[in-house]
């Protein structure tokens, strides 16, 4: 068979996406700068020609060409002088091409018109009258900018080349940005849509477990009004059963809110110095009071003390070790211990029941889930125990795992700060 194809995750597309965006976004702003910036170098140019220009011709309808040496004009900027026969008259670049172009400002661009590159300029040209020894003389006057030598050219010219290399990180950076933010985006999206999924199964969970001893109290209370009132026996059990379903609905309730206020961050934790020991000492009391064939073993050969909140410790062991009785049996074994690891401690409870089946142990601290007895209501309890148990260890900063242990039965180990 061939090998199933790994799956592409849904923020590389998205961050391709957003990635190529911001693209065509930088590219677009790119083109617009440079053709608003080739349109006010343009401009400045023109403005430049036209000004050499004038003084050129003021100069030669003045004091005729010969004075044109002594007019400053930039560096970049040459011109020509030439009659109507063409003789040119004055100029500072005698490549110059006569060319005409009406008073209007133009681009010329020849490629090998130099023997070392190519000519491109732009140029101006205009009718004048020189002034000389025989009278005024009709010339044409031309001025030329060399855009290779101007700077804001130059700048023009590189610009395409600056723009592409700062897309390269720019993209890179855009794509790293928006591959983080998807990926949080989505894992919150998730964690929302596990929340909603959790909260709709547990509104179904609650409607179940309620729904039960309230069919159960209907049935009875038809029961009787029918005719069990009128038999003492049917009578006494209706009676028992209502109030025996009565009990749970109440025990449901007040865990469902004791789970609410866990949630909210309504439970106060109320820290004191005790001995391990003292905790471990109570339990076994009230659960042999409890269940007599119980054999329950207590290990604290360091008699350690802990600075936490005995209530809650207390709390928690009280719903691991009902477990214990409820599924090993009330006559089973279960050894409380505790070690220290580092700044924290571990506090366990094992049994030698038959443990956690493989299926169940992922899933023992979810609420309402009750492994093999889900649909059995004659192990009591709505299945949320070790769902509170694990909430209250992490009010206390700690946490608690489940376990086999390996040579059979169940561990449950609840780590807090010492």
């Amino acid at each position: 068979m061939s090998a199933k194809p790994a799956s592409v995750p849904i923020e590389l597309p998205l961050a391709l996406r957003f990635m190529l965006l911001i693209g065509a976004a930088m590219l677009s702003l790119s083109v617009l700068f440079v053709l608003a910036l080739r349109l006010s170098v343009t401009k400045r140019q023109d403005a430049e020609l036209r000004q050499s220009i004038g003084r050129i011709t003021e100069t030669l309808e003045r004091n005729g060409a010969e004075e044109l040496a002594f007019v400053e004009l930039a560096y970049y900027i040459t011109y020509v002088v030439y009659d109507g026969d063409g003789t040119v008259l004055a100029t500072n670049d005698s490549l110059l091409p006569l060319l005409d172009s009406g008073g209007t400002c133009r681009s010329y661009f020849q490629k090998g018109y130099f023997a070392d590159g190519d000519l491109n300029i732009r140029y101006l040209s205009r009718s004048a009258n020189a002034a000389s020894a025989a009278g005024s003389v009709p010339v044409t006057a031309e001025c030329a900018l060399d855009i290779a030598n101007d700077s804001a050219a130059a700048m023009l010219s590189a610009v395409p080349l600056l723009a592409l290399l700062s897309l390269i990180p720019v993209l890179l950076i855009s794509f790293t940005l928006s591959f983080l933010i998807s990926r949080r985006t989505i894992s919150a999206f998730k964690k929302l849509q596990a929340d909603y999924d959790r909260e709709k199964a547990f509104s179904s969970n609650v409607s179940h477990e309620l729904k039960t001893p309230i069919s159960i109290i209907d049935g009875h209370a038809n029961l009787l009004k029918r005719w069990g009132k009128d038999d003492p026996a049917q009578l006494e059990q209706s009676i028992d059963a209502i109030l025996h379903e009565t009990e749970n609905m109440g025990a449901i309730v007040s865990t469902l809110l004791d789970m609410s206020r866990l949630e909210r961050g309504q439970i106060r934790v109320q820290k004191e110095r005790f001995f391990v020991t003292n905790l471990f000492s109570a339990l076994r009391e009230e659960f042999l009071a409890l269940h007599p064939a119980l054999r329950i073993t207590v290990s604290d050969p360091d008699f350690i003390e802990l600075e936490s909140d005995m209530q809650k410790l207390h709390q928690i062991f009280t719903v691991i070790m009902a477990n214990s009785v409820k599924f090993a049996g009330e006559d089973c074994c279960i050894t409380l211990s505790c070690q220290r690891a580092g700044s924290r401690l571990r506090l366990s409870a094992a049994d030698n029941g038959a443990g956690f089946a493989p299926q169940v142990l992922p899933h023992v601290f979810e609420r309402f889930y009750k492994g093999d007895a889900a649909h059995r209501r004659d192990d009591g309890g709505a299945g949320l125990g070790l769902s509170i148990a694990q909430a209250l260890a992490q009010t206390l900063g700690g946490s608690i795992q489940a376990a086999n242990a390996e040579g059979g039965g169940a561990v449950i180990t609840v780590t807090v700060p010492l």
